[in-house]
């Protein structure tokens, strides 16, 4: 643990050991300023020194087309003005001082000094009058103070005991002009000080490492040396902080917390990744409890809520913000919902602009009051100190809102139940493996369903895995009973044949050759008959009879004995026989004439009695093959006489042809599951005739989805409502609710901090009495770090709960105490530095850095204190780890995933690809096909000469005029990609600003606006943090005078420097222009050892295509960034998420409507989106249906609340088409959808023509 504190202090004393508040050996135009040069233009360097010193400006250079040295020093002044203004914007704190006198010496360790005694607050101003007059301005409310940093490094390495005595002492000593004073005062305070022999005032030589004086160790001598400039304070309070941390260490104390976490962490672990998923199911007291926990004041998304969850869960959450996702959104909320919940807050982040937008959110909202803006201590001082003696002296009352809070969070919880309710039991997935959406989707519309099978002895046989081999068993079955089983079909009362083999076959063959030869016999002998009463069954009745005579009636010769049997039987006998034969008639004997006729019929009825009486035989050997009835009725018909035999040679026929097929059949059925039996079986009572294999499939799949849907609707009651007023009066409702607890939980703020105020003023009424006291006095001011020290622990921070303070400012002000906050907060954790981050960290119990490692890093290349030329040509600048990097090793990470900064999805959707895999979701645009683009390219002829192209910054700030003059509430940034470029663009504006007097006055009205509204010029480096409307991006880099074009890309060429055009392409929020002298082909990145020129090169490949709207190209660029994204628009291939979809789809293109499916090119799509009927650049209306973008939602705000309003406020109107009303009625959805667009065409046309009339 000391090693890695000890590494981190180091990093922290080498910065300032380079730090010109220490140790100025140079005078760099940028940073610093001599007065002495002013001599050059016959102003005295005392006289200018005294009028400030006694807090009056004071003109100092005013330039003079005919005076080159007036013009020189203005072009001085010039870059350190732009310097200074560009680091105030980039970091909000303007460290600009008159230094007087100088101390120069040497510390105990050898180190050379020289720095200011004194630092002087004053302002640098450029006036135009009649040219530029330069004025310094002392900055009122501002005392002078002792140079602290150069007091702190005298203490740590010249052993210098520095005491709060003495910084008090040096506002009065600081009004003297007694150098041999100054001295003897340092000496009394062990610091051993002579003062110059020279009285006049010198100039500051710049010196190399080799011509730096030579001082005795620890002795020093003061100059009368004045200088302007920039002399930053950092990095010392930071400094002390570290020491007590040493030597905290060597007592013993190594149990610190979280920073020994993130400190002891051993090798690279990977990055601990969350997802966004709802956590188990919770009981509705538990939801209740935790929804009247949590308070958030802006409109948020449900991964910004999932975020704010994990802080009450975890120790510790990194939050990835890519740009334009709402991070300073989650972390006002954040903010308020830590106060509610009675915690105190530390939000840290090295950039005022940050803090700025915190707390002006805060402000908004009427929550300000008890939030410490400290960016600066000296700059906020004053405000701080206003707003804690205004709140001591309020005695504004409070209200209880318990009640309300509880009954909101009641209904709310209530609703949101109810939608969950719905989208569980659209997607969660039943036993039988499908979800009533699935069958929504599949099933048939209920009004069409046309028929039904009773399932529900097989319903729990069935499942979404063998459903389709059911239904196939099915369709294949029934292809052999659309022939087999209608009822004409001879065979259609046969026996299952399954069992059967071939030798089956040929015994049927053969019996029924057999019993048709006997009906050809028995139909033969009935013919003879006449009389239809003579039936096969009256022989079987009388053949006994004739069977006694049956010889005789045969025989040629009768003999005696024959005839006596004749006579006795057709007497006696047969008496009955021969009369039914004779049809009544009287028989006249064996040996009338009759009898020859007679004798062959009686023959004949014998041999039909015993041929038919065979036949019956074996028909009834067919009940092995055929129905009971069946054969019944062929006996019945054979005993009647009534031969069928033309039916039994078509069953012939039939076996003959088909005893395979109807095998095959039969044994598909048997070998059928239950279901598939039973489902046969009542599909076959079914009236159906054409189509019958796709009309019993279809019924067979239609009972199973309507059974299933039942099945879960009964489950899920709720679903039934889905599509209903209900539903759609609880969406609106969870809205209504969700708006009503912000504003409440607005109120339930104030109202606390009101009741925690007075509970302070009544219970430490001798504490509020003196803050009251000294934060309203007018002079001897304590500083804030003796104000927050003295009272941090006795109520301070909880009537002043939560501070918005720098890196810096923590260390400065508030005691190293652990857990002395409840929670601290990073924005732009990026560019903290590790070293810059752990004390924060120590001072809280819990900690959220939040950041995007896909932007700027912590760099020297723009910190103040470093004597760094940025303009050099760059290979690796060495940068610390950042703290996000280091954190994000050890805490749960969750990402920022919707961008709500960009109008148009063209100026993310580069970055989104490049940069994120695609994962930001981003809204589609409304105007598709808008032209001119959101992103434009400018073709310019410029030269690159002396590393910048003045051409080009001549077309930009033409440009700049042009956007200025259309439209100046639109706030406008320029961004370079070098140093030099940025310079020439505004030496561009100063020079039109002189020549062209509508720009200079439109111009000047535009940067008299709040800081975050003027036009800004930077290059990549500095513009993190930054947006604006317009961006203008200047690419410069062009042919040179030879005609080549040289790939040196500065920063941008660095490992990392991709992040830096990541950056830069994400500042805008409505159009970005490009301006460029060069094509993206004439950029040779081939050879690059990084992705930031290759990336550079995409980028204006990417811009080109936007510009002339072409989208394969587009498309392309962004699929060889991102190859697994699917970026392309559906188009040409349309793609559905299911059945009804594309039911949705081809209804609607049906009536007429051009309809785009899954509309975006993010990870977020919209399901589909109607184009204009009158306007094909842009849609109408997105559609979005209850699929996969609605299931992937975790909870009901995200599907029914945030997500619509997301849409809404880039211009969409949304309508949903549930899955159960298009299944319940799906040309009344049509209807509606229709109407829909309808009404809003006829609106808009209204609206035409009021705007024109």
């Amino acid at each position: 643990m000391k090693e890695k504190m000890t590494l981190l202090r180091d990093r922290l004393n080498d910065l300032s050991r380079r730090n010109r508040s220490i140790r100025m050996l140079k005078v760099y135009n940028k940073w610093t300023f001599d007065l002495n040069e002013l001599e050059k233009v016959d102003l005295e360097t005392s006289g200018i020194v005294n009028n400030l010193v006694d807090q009056r400006s004071q003109r100092i250079v005013k330039s003079k087309a005919d005076d080159e040295e007036s013009m020189v020093l203005s072009n001085k002044l010039t870059t350190l003005f732009r310097n200074i203004n560009s680091i105030e914007e980039e970091t909000g704190l303007y460290d600009f001082y008159l230094g007087y006198p100088f101390l120069e010496g040497s510390m105990s360790d050898g180190t050379y000094v020289r720095a200011p005694l004194f630092l002087y607050p004053v302002r640098l101003e450029r006036v135009k009058r009649h040219g530029v007059e330069w004025h310094v301005t002392p900055i009122d409310g501002e005392e002078p103070q002792l140079n602290r940093s150069l007091f702190l490094a005298l203490q740590k390495f010249s052993g210098l005991h520095v005491t709060e005595t003495l910084f008090e002492e040096a506002e009065e000593k600081s009004a003297s002009n007694d150098l041999s004073m100054l001295a003897e005062w340092l000496k009394s305070h062990s610091l051993q000080t002579a003062v110059d022999e020279d009285e006049s005032f010198t100039r500051v030589r710049s010196y190399t490492k080799e011509e730096i004086p030579t001082f005795a160790k620890g002795r020093f001598r003061l100059k009368k040396q004045a200088v302007i400039g920039h002399f930053p304070q950092g990095n010392s309070a930071l400094l002390k902080d570290y020491e007590e941390f040493l030597k905290r260490i060597d007592e013993g104390d190594t149990a610190f917390g979280m920073v020994s976490d993130l400190l002891m962490l051993e090798g690279d672990e990977s990055p601990h990744e969350v997802d966004n998923l709802p956590s188990g199911e919770s009981s509705f007291e538990e939801k209740l409890e935790k929804e009247k926990s949590k308070f958030l004041v802006l409109d948020t998304d449900a991964s910004q809520e999932q975020i704010i969850e994990s802080v009450e869960k975890e120790k510790g959450v990194v939050v990835h913000g890519p740009p334009g996702t709402g991070k300073s959104q989650v972390i006002v909320n954040m903010i308020a919902n830590a106060m509610a919940n009675q915690k105190k807050v530390l939000l840290v982040t090295q950039k005022r602009a940050a803090l700025d937008v915190v707390y002006q959110r805060m402000d908004a909202l009427g929550l300000s009051s008890n939030i410490a803006l400290l960016h600066d201590e000296k700059n906020d001082r004053n405000v701080l100190y206003k707003k804690l003696h205004s709140l001591l002296s309020s005695t504004e009352g409070y209200e209880k809102l318990e009640k309300e809070l509880s009954d909101i969070s009641t209904r709310l919880v209530k609703a949101e139940e109810k939608l969950n309710d719905i989208a569980g039991g659209l997607f969660e997935v039943q036993p039988h493996g499908y979800r009533a959406y699935d069958l929504y989707g599949k099933s048939k519309p209920a009004k069409e369903q046309e028929a039904i099978l009773k399932l529900q002895g097989v319903l729990g046989d069935l499942d979404k895995h063998n459903l389709e081999d059911v239904l196939m068993h099915i369709f294949s079955y029934a292809r052999y009973y659309d022939r087999f089983g209608q009822k004409d079909y001879p065979l259609k009362d046969r026996k299952s044949f399954s069992a059967l083999e071939m030798k089956d076959r040929v015994e049927i063959i053969e019996l029924f050759e057999k019993i048709i030869k006997e009906a050809r016999e028995s139909k033969e002998h009935l013919e003879h008959f006449e009389d239809e009463s003579i039936t096969p069954e009256y022989s079987w009745q009388v053949d006994e009879k004739i069977e006694k005579i049956y010889d005789d009636l045969t025989a040629e010769e009768k003999k005696t004995l024959q005839k006596l049997r004749l006579w006795v039987w057709t007497n006696f006998t047969g008496k009955t026989i021969i009369e039914e034969l004779l049809d009544g008639e009287k028989f006249k004997g064996t040996s009338s004439k009759d009898w020859p006729v007679l004798r062959k019929s009686l023959s004949i009825l014998y041999e039909l009695s015993k041929v038919s009486e065979r036949m019956k035989h074996n028909v009834s050997e067919l009940k092995n093959y055929f129905s009971e009835e069946r054969v019944d009725y062929f006996q019945k018909r054979i005993s009647e006489g009534d031969i069928p035999l033309s039916t039994l040679e078509t069953q012939l026929n039939f076996v003959t042809e088909d005893f395979d097929e109807l095998r095959e059949m039969d044994r598909m059925y048997d070998e059928g599951s239950k279901a598939v039996q039973t489902m046969i079986d009542q599909l076959k009572e079914k009236e159906i005739s054409a189509d019958l294999e796709n009309r019993w499939k279809d019924i067979a799949e239609q009972s199973a989805y309507i059974y299933w849907i039942d099945e879960a609707e009964r489950k899920h009651p709720s679903l039934s409502k889905v599509g209903t007023n209900d539903v759609e009066y609880t969406r609106r409702h969870l809205k209504e609710l969700l708006e009503k607890k912000q504003k409440l939980s607005i109120r339930l703020l104030q109202n606390q901090m009101a009741e925690v105020l007075q509970g302070f003023l009544t219970h430490n009424s001798k504490v509020a009495k003196e803050i009251r006291h000294q934060t309203g006095k007018k002079r001897k001011v304590w500083p804030v770090r003796k104000l927050v020290n003295e009272y941090a622990l006795h109520g301070l921070t909880d009537i002043m709960p939560v501070w918005l303070v720098s890196p810096d400012i923590v260390s400065a002000i508030f005691p190293l105490e652990e857990n002395m906050f409840d929670l601290v907060i990073f924005d732009e954790a990026s560019q903290c530095t590790v070293e810059n981050g752990i004390p924060s960290i120590y001072r809280g119990e819990k900690v959220v850095v939040a950041g995007d490692e896909k932007q700027l890093p912590p760099s020297s290349l723009f910190k103040g204190s470093v004597e760094v030329d940025e303009d050099d040509e760059i290979d690796d600048i060495e940068e610390s780890e950042s703290l996000l990097n280091l954190t994000k090793r050890v805490l749960p990470s969750h990402l920022l995933e919707w961008h709500y900064r960009s109008k148009s999805e063209e100026l993310i959707n580069f970055s989104n690809h490049a940069y994120y895999g695609g994962n930001i979701q981003i809204a589609p645009n409304v105007h598709h096909l808008k032209d001119p683009a959101s992103l434009q390219w400018h073709k310019t002829d410029g030269r690159w000469l002396n590393q910048r192209n003045t051409v080009e910054a001549k077309y930009v700030v033409q440009l700049l005029k042009e956007k200025l003059i259309e439209d100046h509430t639109k706030s406008i940034g320029i961004i370079t990609f070098n140093a030099k470029q940025q310079e020439a663009i505004e030496d561009e504006i100063d020079r039109l600003s002189e020549e062209d007097q509508e720009f200079a006055v439109i111009y000047d009205q535009v940067m008299g606006k709040d800081m975050d509204e003027r036009v800004f010029v930077k290059n990549i480096e500095n513009v993190q943090g930054d947006e604006r409307d317009i961006v203008i991006f200047s690419i410069a880099y062009a042919k040179n005078e030879e005609g080549r074009v040289y790939n040196r890309f500065g920063s941008l060429g660095m490992q990392g420097g991709e992040n830096r055009l990541n950056v830069a392409v994400t500042r805008a929020k409505q159009e970005i222009h490009l301006v460029s002298s060069i094509e993206p082909s004439e950029l040779n990145v081939t050879n690059s050892k990084h992705d930031g020129p290759r990336h550079l090169k995409a980028y204006m490949e990417y811009a080109q295509a936007v510009s002339k709207l072409k989208k394969e190209r587009i498309e392309s660029v962004l699929t060889d960034l991102n190859e697994e994204m699917n970026t392309k628009r559906q188009n040409d291939s349309l793609h559905f998420d299911s059945p009804f979809e594309e039911e949705v789809y081809n209804s609607l293109t049906k009536i007429g409507y051009k309809v785009d499916t899954q509309v975006g090119m993010s990870g977020y799509r919209i399901d589909m989106a109607v184009v204009h009927p009158q306007n094909p650049d842009r849609y109408i209306l997105g559609i979005e249906c209850d699929g996969a973008m609605y299931h992937s939602a975790p909870s009901a705000r995200e599907r029914d609340v945030y997500r619509q309003r997301f849409l809404e406020s880039k211009g969409w109107t949304i309508a949903r088409i549930w899955s159960r009303s298009w299944w319940k009625d799906a040309p009344s959805e049509v209807e509606r959808i229709d109407q829909m667009v309808r009404k809003m065409v006829e609106e808009e046309r209204v609206r035409e023509e009021v705007r024109t009339s």
